[in-house]
């Protein structure tokens, strides 16, 4: 059976899911939803749990924004790279002209800006409202003159969307109000059942129902992706996940596209929910990953102070001197042996010594684990010894 207005506007397509999943007794779709969530809860509650403190972070949360607004934009047809994407935020910064690709970076800063800020300053009474959906609309297609488009405001006339093209079931601008207001009311709807009580799941279906409605007459897709993130983090999702859906969508986006179309032809969600939580769950263990680096990186350097702090009782004497290359070597992870040493941050740390002084010391740190050498191609690389750490917690 086809989507319709009238089925639309009831928002229970998730709620039949559910009722159809046991009718019909599909243990396996069940027990498939079930090791994917408690996956993501592990995985978050990892994140979560892991240290994290202005300074330590911030690069990866910075890294994660730069890349969802950069996945966003690429679905609509506009590529930037993360160094365009900074580029975008100086000029903005500096109030210089930007072209208008920079403009559409910029926009999506600033929605997720506005996301951050609106949740933390709601002191946990979070609650939807359709002026939130257009500011944020606002934000994305401001200075931009879409066609037709008015930012912030909810389109007046029928339109075509999507790939192939279809007609919005929404076709009047009484419609769309209609259709608004109950998604509204779904939104902040406490629901009960496997699939409509959880946050991935809410967030997954508003992103496909706003999409469907499509009140806007451009800058839809930005704005129910951005509406996915503020779902997540109103929920409590933590600071580096919330967004992480977008890079999903814009590296599976022929999928994407087509799962969005096809629930409408079928009024069954169940492939997209299902294929987006597999999609969220592989961007939060890449961000673990980043997490679990972050943290050895810090281990590493308190291991290195500890070997400084008590090099009277170790073999290997380490000083100060060392444990500051160390720090410049994780700040640049892998890098040729021949560039590192002669860059002018380690250069400057050797100033006044003699160079059998150097020589020594990067000698004194392979010796301690700290630091590895390999040869590629002929050229010697040095990179940070993670695995030391492994060794001193088996062996000490």
């Amino acid at each position: 059976m086809e989507l319709t207005f009238d089925r639309l506007v009831k928002f229970d397509l998730i709620e039949e899911l559910q009722a159809s999943l046991f009718k019909q007794k599909k243990m396996g779709f069940v027990k498939d939803f079930y090791e994917t969530l408690q996956a993501i809860q592990s995985v978050d509650q990892f994140i979560k749990e892991s240290p994290s403190f202005p300074g330590s972070t911030d690069k990866i949360i910075r890294s994660e924004l730069v890349s969802a607004i950069g996945a966003t934009l690429s679905i609509e047809g506009t590529v930037l790279g993360e160094e365009e994407i900074e580029e975008s935020f100086r000029k903005a910064s500096l109030n210089m002209a930007l072209e208008r690709k920079e403009q559409e970076a910029e926009n999506s800063r600033k929605v997720y800006s506005f996301i951050i800020d609106l949740v933390k300053n709601s002191r946990n009474n979070f609650v939807h409202q359709e002026n939130i959906i257009k500011q944020i609309h606002s934000y994305f297609t401001e200075n931009m003159n879409y066609l037709g488009n008015k930012p912030g405001e909810f389109r007046d006339f029928s339109t075509t969307f999507g790939v192939p093209r279809r007609t919005g079931l929404c076709k009047t601008k009484s419609e769309v109000c209609k259709a608004m207001s109950g998604f509204v009311g779904w939104l902040n709807k406490k629901s009960v059942g496997i699939l409509s009580s959880r946050v991935i799941v809410k967030a997954i279906m508003s992103h496909y129902y706003l999409a469907e409605i499509h009140p806007f007459a451009d800058g839809n897709g930005r704005t129910a992706r951005a509406l996915e993130a503020l779902v997540l983090y109103a929920n409590g999702i933590n600071d580096y996940c919330f967004w992480s859906l977008a890079n999903f969508w814009s590296t599976h986006r022929d999928e994407y596209i087509v799962h969005l179309g096809n629930i409408r032809n079928i009024c069954n969600p169940w492939d997209f929910v299902i294929w987006g939580m597999k999609g969220y769950l592989n961007e939060i263990e890449r961000i673990k990953s980043l997490v679990l680096k972050k943290v050895k990186q810090l281990m590493l350097m308190d291991y290195a102070k500890y070997l400084a702090e008590t090099k009277r009782e170790q073999k290997i004497k380490l000083n100060q001197r060392i444990v500051d290359v160390l720090r410049l070597l994780i700040r640049s992870g892998k890098v040729s042996f021949d560039k590192f040493r002669s860059s002018p941050e380690v250069t400057a740390l050797y100033k006044n010594v003699k160079p059998i002084t150097k020589y020594r010391d990067f000698k004194i740190m392979q010796e301690a684990g700290l630091a590895r050498l390999e040869k590629e191609n002929k050229v010697v690389f040095i990179e940070p010894n993670f695995q030391i750490l492994d060794y001193v917690r088996y062996n000490v």
